[in-house]
């Protein structure tokens, strides 16, 4: 039990924004049933299958040039990131044969 010093149970403190004791619920819609009408509306294509399919082959197409898109560019950061490693690797080497904390 909280004691009556709390500062996060007084009405005049900076806590009380967060509101601790009332957490307010989301309110959330009821799924309800649709008509076929609805549904055809809201996807456009009134029955027509040779429509839904054809627009169903353009987002395919779409999502595979993304994917090939984000392949691409995968390849090429992995090589980056491999030309960083040997970089890194490079200073190092060349690190370790000098002695940088004292002037030769």
């Amino acid at each position: 039990m909280a004691s009556t010093d709390d500062p996060k149970n007084e009405p005049s403190s900076p806590w009380s924004i967060f509101n601790w004791n009332n957490k307010a619920e989301p309110e959330v819609e009821q799924p309800r049933m649709r008509s076929t009408q609805e549904i055809l509306t809201k996807y456009k294509f009134n029955g027509d299958a040779a429509a839904a399919a054809a627009h169903a082959k353009d987002k395919l197409m779409e999502r595979q040039e993304k994917l090939a898109k984000m392949v691409e560019e995968s390849a090429e950061f992995e090589s980056e990131a491999e030309n960083f490693a040997t970089l890194g690797q490079q200073v190092r080497k060349s690190l370790e044969t000098k002695r940088w904390w004292w002037p030769s």
